[in-house]
């Protein structure tokens, strides 16, 4: 069985490697890594006895992109990839065990080093557990906006486009100008720094900054840009001119949706009629290890979709599926949970496939507004022979004005309608 070794190096200079992690570069037979890790580790001192040595075939590799490490690493019995710090903290790890799993005749080994994050941690006196850990790395900087909320503790690995004077500005922006950002530089190395800064400061600054740094973060100011808690009010979001707000699942309703879907960790979902994401968009927020299709076809509600994704930084599990249902689901992967919002006049084929599709205990929420909405939802219970789990009917009334007094004015009742599908073990 081919076997492939991953070592963190941590951030010590030269690498302080274990003995297990040292047996692996003198027994296998290709090194991959960056030019700078491949010099690291030859720093390292040589072993004790020349029979231990690195064989000589032994080949020395840059390490490629992703997709084509496959390829590169075929013919090698023992192949070791270099990473820096831990590969199992947002790092190269998760993507080779899930790449090389045992079923495709892999042993995929990770050995720990000690994290830039940790280093950062020890050098700003910040407890790792009262820290929430943010990837820009390879990601967009819109990423980072789920997080900006008043009063946390960041701990941000970045790249080129994630810089800390743009961390900065989106603090900023977020209404946090007095958050304070610790940038730590060359962390493991003789001459690393911790400059310390406060949002509004380093935005209009002209500071430049070592590529290998880390970025802490402490939120302060006023805030209230981004939610802090489940029920996001609907003038945050983008919607297409006032036809628009109608493509708008509103608040409340919203609120009554997510929790008769119950989102848990790992799900599949889709938002069939997603419009201008009221749903999705909350949906993906409050649950960052699910992922989310949004089914949408209008163009003009896609584009608002795309601008309240970067808007609320769900891009990492919120994906657009523009087309028509029921065509356009047939490539999705099945799904633990659908709510169904809009149906262009299909909604009993929607709902006929939804159920097919969806997984065991899994949950199928629909809504309807107009009365023969309502009769296919009923059709639909008698098809599947089981009762909804949840028949409710949500009626809001919002303040207005009528001859300068006020007033409740009722908007339309919303009927919602789920059914929970068995598991197989259940009769």
């Amino acid at each position: 069985m081919p076997k492939i070794t991953v070592i963190g190096l941590g951030i010590c200079q030269p690498p302080l490697l274990n003995e297990k992690a040292l047996s692996a570069l003198r027994s296998c037979d290709c090194v991959m890594g960056s030019p700078r890790q491949l010099e690291s580790v030859g720093q390292l001192p040589a072993p004790p006895k020349p029979e231990q040595g690195p064989t000589s075939h032994q080949v020395l590799l840059a390490l490629p992109k992703l997709e084509h490490i496959v390829n590169d690493i075929k013919g090698f019995d023992h192949v070791v990839i270099l990473a820096s710090g831990d590969p199992l903290l947002f790092g190269i790890g998760k993507y080779l065990q899930r790449t090389f799993s045992p079923k495709l005749g892999y042993d995929v080994v990770c050995i720990s080093g000690v994290s830039s994050l940790q280093g950062a941690c020890e050098l700003t006196g910040l407890s790792l557990q009262d820290a929430q850990l943010v990837s820009l790395h390879g990601r967009p900087l819109s990423h980072l906006n789920r997080h900006l909320q008043p009063n946390r503790n960041l701990l941000i690995l970045t790249d080129k486009y994630s810089h800390p004077k743009a961390i900065a500005k989106a603090l900023v922006a977020a209404n946090l100008p007095h958050s304070l950002m610790h940038v730590c530089e060359r962390l493991g190395y003789e001459d690393q720094t911790s400059q310390q800064f406060d949002a509004k400061t380093l935005s209009q600054s002209s500071q430049s900054f070592d590529p290998l740094h880390v970025t802490v973060v402490r939120t302060l100011g006023g805030g209230n840009v981004m939610p802090s808690f489940p029920g996001i009010a609907d003038a945050h979001f983008v919607t297409d001119g006032e036809s628009g707000k109608g493509l708008l699942t509103k608040r409340e309703v919203r609120l009554n949706i997510l929790s008769l879907l119950q989102p848990a960790p790992q799900d599949t979902a889709w938002d069939i009629g997603a419009g201008c994401g009221g749903v999705a968009i909350e949906w993906a927020l409050w649950n960052p290890l699910g992922h989310v299709y949004g089914i949408e076809h209008h163009s003009q509600r896609v584009a608002c979709l795309n601008a309240n994704i970067d808007a609320f930084g769900v891009s990492a599990n919120l994906h657009i599926k523009q087309g028509r249902a029921p065509g356009c689901l047939v490539d999705l992967p099945n799904p633990d949970k659908v709510f169904i919002g809009g149906s262009g006049g299909d909604l009993s084929a929607i709902l006929q496939l939804a159920w097919q599709r969806i997984k065991p205990g899994g949950r199928l929420v629909a809504s309807a507004v107009t009365e023969p909405s309502k009769a296919t939802l009923r059709d639909f219970t008698q098809l599947v022979g089981q009762q909804p789990k949840d028949y409710l009917q949500v009626s809001i009334s919002r303040q207005d004005t009528i001859a300068g007094q006020d007033i409740l004015r009722p908007a339309l009742p919303i009927t919602l309608m789920s059914w929970h599908k068995a598991l197989e073990t259940e009769n």
